[in-house]
């Protein structure tokens, strides 16, 4: 009984879903990250920040660019500092007028200095989930989780961001 009541909750949300009336256009945003490794040779964590700016096509797809601060690392075999340049597809799901789920998927070009990851520059995958709030008609907020392949190294950012549509 309890799991036909959830599901009638998830339904009702899911029905609410509608198209927001022109929600696509340019945006710029940016925000600050926590970027984690569980890799062994590296400390544990850092913060960080991203830029980013995005075309949003309709309520379900954008395309974005960032610049991202990958934070400094350090461990017994070496250090890591870098940053990355990114580019991916945001699609994503509006629940109600101000709420937008979404997940991404794109590539990066990320730079090292004191490079422990193999490699002093490359092209990685990157991939991760997110909300969005729109606080207001053209301001909103973010948060989202991303995974950034960095060499043979896996990088968890977090990030909290704003962003102002145009």
């Amino acid at each position: 009984m309890n799991f036909a009541k959830q599901l009638a909750a998830a339904l009702l949300v899911l029905s609410s879903v509608n198209a927001v009336a022109d929600d696509r256009g340019l945006y710029l945003g940016g925000g600050l990250t926590k970027v984690e490794t569980d890799e062994h040779q590296l400390s544990d964590d850092d913060n960080a920040y991203k830029a980013f700016v995005g075309y949003r096509l309709n309520p379900y797809l954008a395309v974005e660019g960032a610049w991202v601060d990958l934070g400094n690392f350090s461990g017994k075999d070496g250090d890591f500092e870098g940053h990355s340049l990114q580019a991916a597809a945001h699609f994503g799901i509006p629940v109600g007028k101000r709420v937008r789920l979404f997940a991404s998927a794109g590539v990066h070009a990320w730079d090292a200095d004191n490079d422990i990851a193999g490699d002093s520059s490359d092209l990685d995958m990157t991939y991760g989930l997110g909300v969005e709030v729109d606080v207001f008609r053209n301001i909103g907020v973010r948060l989202e989780q991303e995974v950034l392949k960095v060499g043979d190294v896996d990088l968890d950012q977090t990030s909290a961001s704003a962003y102002v549509m145009f």
